[in-house]
């Protein structure tokens, strides 16, 4: 659907100079763009200590956990440190959303950055055990994950950090599917009544998140006040590319920075596979400060006016029903159902009958999934009918598409 070159833009803080990638499963390859650790000790100095007195600091700035969800670091960091000692620390790489870029752009080209962040994580909570936690796969962010440890034991000894390699799929990066896999079953999620900071990985307490919120803490530790960027992947035909933007820009601004041309777009995706659908002239000058959880992990894909939005709604969707879990009944029946009516719509057949029989679906499975995936296609389902509403009217009474 998109293709996987990844462009990296220039930016200030956690990336540092254009790179790029080519094929992200290409191999053999050298990451020859990796900083190595002596550049790192270099351009920021050695690594601080984690202390208690560093969840303070996190707290008066509001970070938040750069995941998607922006659950609130320092409140995990007090949940871990009300546990016994002995805890576990895993920081998240593996980048489920097809449309993301931004957490192997950090990873292979800044990856001692998140190394002294998962560090001064674990000696701020208490923690013996460290864990990257990366996909089947992404053989380039591994190879340059584990060159960074390699260089890190020979400059001396060292807190343990290992690396896990899970099963590549959109579900298997959630935080409750990677509790799961490290515990030994299957990397799905899971139904928890308790936190992971009370009961994670094998029982234990755990600290898991995701590989920028580390790569901040370590910036924080050292820093105190940092630019508050925002790591964004804009994600087209042409690939995709991770910046790093002042939240006070605009989408504009930001699909500009990923070489995108503002003038030819129709629409864009707030969040990736399971966001919203926005006119491009309602979103074009809107500030990313403002959207909050709306960019879930940080995906704008915006859409050209050559392309028709249901048609690649309908091949989100599929790919939703594809992804699940099996675990309940709106994933096993129900995003299968709603997919394949959709894509009827799109293609101009069944009409209001079809449409009418969406709409209900939607309905049916709304709030009723065991994790986020029935609500990511209810997401991107119910704003597609809105931001489009000229092609559905155009697909469905006249079985014609307007964009050819």
């Amino acid at each position: 659907m998109f293709s996987p070159e990844t462009r990296l833009a220039t930016g200030a803080g956690l990336l540092q100079g254009p790179v790029w990638f080519d094929s992200v499963d290409a191999v053999p390859f050298e990451p020859v763009f990796a900083e190595s650790l002596h550049q790192h000790t270099v351009r920021l100095g050695p690594r601080p200590a984690g202390s208690g007195a560093l969840i303070d600091v996190i707290e008066s700035r509001g970070e938040g956990g750069r995941g998607g969800a922006w659950f609130p670091v320092a409140a995990k960091w007090r949940s871990m440190l009300a546990q016994p000692p002995g805890g576990v620390v895993v920081g998240n790489g593996a980048e489920g959303e097809p449309a993301s870029a931004k957490d192997a752009a950090v990873l292979q080209s800044r990856p001692h950055l998140v190394l002294d962040g998962i560090e001064i994580a674990a000696e701020a909570v208490g923690a013996t055990e460290m864990i990257i936690w990366l996909h089947e796969g992404d053989d380039r962010t591994e190879l340059a994950v584990r060159e960074a440890l390699a260089q890190r034991q020979q400059n001396g000894p060292r807190g343990a950090i290992r690396v896990e390699v899970g099963p590549a799929g959109y579900l298997t990066g959630e935080s409750s599917a990677v509790i799961r896999g490290l515990s030994g079953g299957p990397a799905l999620p899971m139904f928890r009544h308790a936190p992971a900071t009370v009961s994670g990985v094998g029982g234990r307490p755990t600290l898991l998140h995701n590989v920028e919120t580390l790569a901040r803490i370590a910036l924080v530790a050292r820093y105190g006040l940092v630019p508050d960027t925002r790591l964004l992947t804009i994600t087209g035909d042409g690939g995709r590319t991770a910046i790093e933007i002042d939240p006070a820009a605009t989408i504009t601004d930001a699909v500009v920075a990923g070489g995108v041309e503002e003038k030819t777009l129709q629409a864009v995706l707030l969040g990736g596979y399971g966001g919203q659908w926005l006119p491009w002239s309602d979103a074009a000058g809107l500030p990313l400060s403002a959207l909050g959880k709306s960019l879930g992990a940080g995906i704008l894909i915006p859409l050209a006016r050559n392309r028709c939005g249901l048609r690649l709604t309908a091949e989100l969707d599929h790919y939703l029903a594809a992804a699940s879990a099996r675990q309940c009944g709106p994933c096993m029946f129900g995003l299968p159902a709603l997919a394949d009516l959709f894509r009827q719509v799109a293609d101009g057949g069944g009409g209001r009958r079809h449409l009418r029989r969406v709409r209900e679906l939607l309905d049916e499975v709304t709030g009723r999934g065991a994790c986020h995936l029935p609500e990511a296609a209810v997401n991107i389902t119910t704003t597609a009918l809105a931001c489009f509403a000229a092609d559905v009217d155009s697909h469905v009474n006249r079985g014609r598409c307007l964009h050819g």
